[in-house]
């Protein structure tokens, strides 16, 4: 029987080099040290028992009331946690109304409905490069063509959104929605405010939304949140373009297996209403997201330090380690700036292309890290690390990277 599947996407069965010798070591049952892990709960993250209680013993769970935004207590909570936290360069506290809040299941959800409500077939979103290979598969699977612009390193700066390729990405019309990660994975940059205002001017003039993935903004590191030339600078209660703003339990408390994210939707006044009145629709054609969760929603943000911030204080020391460790006068590595986020990036020699040292670590040092080539970075040489694992383990991956180079560098 011939069946014609849909051509969203390529669907591409087979696997690279590097994943078959990762999963073939795995079948083996031999231990592969992966130092890319960026789940919490397989970490040492686990959530303390109070907050199974909560979701699970509220007895309010028991009835099911739909809405397409979502339950009103808990997008209450929400709105009260943004307006205790102001953006650094704002000199009041940004306003999010609860009736621009949506509450979705999941932040891939949410981009799945904003691509469904912004774009016809065949439109474009520009997306960020480097970035999250996660794109391409959720613009194609709504029919949309995603459009990278650049981002820009340099040393010790750190990286930088390159305004030109947006604006040339603009050009032409097609593109629907500009999609920034804020901070951005796997580059750890914030948008800083000098970028923002050109962004939102430029979205503005184009009529182009915007779609602020801020998962994890509340992971600063390197930044230097005190100074306002390059502070982070949050997009939520945007007023000057279109913009959706997304969030979630998955990173801000390291809850995954909750499966709750939202969408802030704001802008101009006539323009987030009937971008709110749309949103409503599709929302009502799914209602995904769980009573249980929603309603343990306030609890979790009430607990919010005693969820994140082992993460958070995880992550500060592990940046410092892998610095120690693979950073030095005479070392061949560099970790290049990390704002925020759970990513660090190592740059190290070009002796050989990224895939043929993954699968050298991987094979000689049972040790797993991801190429830059998988984030679209330009540049050969680059490693992402994930600053969540266990600190044992990131000292003993890192040790064992170090090790070699040193072998390959004749040391």
């Amino acid at each position: 029987m011939n069946v014609d599947f849909s051509t969203r996407l390529p669907w591409s069965t087979g696997t690279n080099q590097l994943w078959a010798a990762r999963a073939e070591l795995l079948t083996e049952h031999v231990e592969v040290l992966d130092l890319c892990e960026s789940n919490p709960t397989r970490v040492g993250l686990e959530p303390p028992p109070v907050v199974a209680r909560e979701v699970f013993a509220t007895p309010e769970s028991v009835h099911y009331e739909p809405n397409p935004h979502g339950l009103s207590e808990a997008r209450l909570a929400l709105a009260e946690l943004y307006q205790r936290r102001a953006a650094p360069s704002r000199l009041l506290p940004p306003t999010v109304d609860v009736d621009d809040l949506f509450l979705c299941a999941s932040t891939s959800e949410a981009y799945a409905w904003l691509f469904k409500l912004l774009c016809d077939p065949g439109d474009a979103v520009l997306v960020p490069k480097p970035g999250y290979p996660l794109f391409e598969h959720l613009a194609g699977l709504e029919a949309v063509v995603p459009r990278p612009y650049r981002l820009e390193y340099s040393h010790p700066g750190g990286w930088r959104i390159d305004l030109a390729s947006v604006e040339e990405a603009l050009c032409d019309g097609r593109a629907r929605a500009l999609v920034l990660i804020n901070p951005n994975n796997p580059t750890g940059s914030y948008v800083r405010e000098a970028e923002r205002e050109h962004l939102v001017a430029m979205c503005a003039h184009h009529g182009c939304a915007l779609i602020v993935d801020e998962v994890f903004y509340d992971y600063p590191l390197e930044i230097d949140c005190s100074d306002e030339a390059v502070a982070r600078s949050s997009f939520i209660a945007e007023e000057r373009a279109l913009c959706f703003v997304l969030d979630g339990l998955s990173k801000r408390l390291c809850l995954p297996q909750m499966k709750l994210a939202w969408i802030a939707v704001s802008g101009p006044r006539r323009a987030r209403r009937e971008a709110r009145r749309r949103l409503e629709i599709i929302a009502d054609a799914y209602l995904s997201t769980g009573t249980p969760i929603m309603h343990a929603l306030p609890h979790l943000l009430a607990a919010a330090e005693q969820l994140s911030g082992p993460c958070w204080r995880r992550i500060a020391a592990n940046l410092e380690r892998l610095r120690h460790i693979l950073e030095g006068p005479s070392s061949p590595h560099r970790v290049r700036r990390c704002d925020g986020g759970w990513t660090a990036i190592v740059e190290s020699p070009r002796l050989l292309d990224e895939e043929h040292i993954a699968l050298g670590l991987l094979r000689e040092k049972r040790l797993w890290v991801q190429p830059g080539y998988f984030y679209d970075m330009e540049e050969d040489g680059c490693f992402a690390v994930s600053l969540i694992v266990r600190s044992a383990d990131l000292e003993r991956g890192a040790r064992a990277y170090a090790s070699y180079f040193a072998r390959l560098c004749g040391e």
